[in-house]
């Protein structure tokens, strides 16, 4: 089945959903977010799901929450790994049961299942998003992008009917910054991209932002020059040949902060600017 063929699938099964999930990381919910996405459910009553806010610092968190709120967007912060913010997903999924089959029994119509599906881009955490409504893993879940291989109906109860999306709804990449922070957050293969180099940009963005936290993790102390050298030889990162092996020290540094070790990390703040 071609790329088409699958966009041509949803854009049919999006037809009969009531209510949809636009997943996006906390960490960079701005860039995060996809035109691909924003066509897809233009029209449709839809939320706006920051995921791995247990990643984010919290207060960008918080300024992002504010930010969408201001500009009328529905918006529910959720670590959905561990299910945090996730009781408050199922109450307005309650509540969209109850008020659409409110109106179809004044309509003479009888009940039926509310529909909803859960749209991102790759490595939002759609599926464990997905699982933790469930209650149970039926969904493929992975740390890469496109590990959902299809569009499918999970059934929550007798009331709730839930689309998961396949990971082929891409990123909308607007410039080098925007690459770095995907490349970050795995929304891109990483290993696409030059670890040398994406891990001097993330070095570069820690010394500006969160350089405490960085010497903190190393036990580097605070007049020390941060470069994947110095991170090499905190680490005792060598090659066959004596010198610092640089493109380990950047692929641990990447890995630890998509591990969260580096501490809780925003990568972009909200701006009048801020569009999708």
């Amino acid at each position: 089945m071609t790329e088409i063929d699958k966009m041509t699938g949803l854009l049919k099964l999006l037809k009969v959903v009531d209510l949809i999930f636009e997943v996006v990381d906390a960490r960079c919910p701005n860039t995060s977010r996809s035109k691909q996405v924003r066509n897809l459910i233009k029209g449709k009553r839809s939320l706006l799901v920051l995921n791995k806010t247990d990643l984010a610092d919290p207060r960008v968190t918080g300024d992002w929450v504010s930010y969408y709120t201001s500009q009328e967007e529905k918006v529910l912060p959720v670590d959905a790994l561990r299910g945090g913010g996730m009781s408050r997903v199922r109450e307005v999924l309650d509540q969209e049961a109850d008020a659409l089959n409110t109106v179809l029994r004044q309509k003479g119509r009888r009940n039926r299942a509310l529909r909803t599906a859960v749209l991102g881009i790759p490595n939002t955490g759609k599926s464990s998003f997905l699982n933790q409504l469930i209650g149970k893993r039926k969904v493929l879940r992975g740390d890469r992008p496109g590990v959902t291989r299809g569009a499918q109906w999970v059934h929550v109860r007798g009331t709730i009917s839930i689309l998961d999306t396949p990971g082929m709804l891409s990123p909308h990449i607007k410039d080098e910054d925007a690459l770095f922070m995907l490349a970050v957050i795995r929304a891109l293969d990483p290993e696409s991209i030059d670890p040398i180099d994406l891990g001097e940009k993330m070095l570069n963005f820690l010394q500006e932002h969160y350089r405490d936290n960085i010497l903190k993790y190393l036990g580097l102390l605070e007049d020390t020059s941060l470069t994947l050298t110095s991170l090499a030889r905190a680490k005792g990162f060598l090659i066959a040949d004596g010198e610092y092996d640089l493109q380990r020290a950047a692929v641990f540094l990447l890995a630890a902060c998509s591990k969260g070790r580096l501490g809780r990390i925003s990568l972009e703040v909200p701006t009048i600017s801020c569009s999708y």
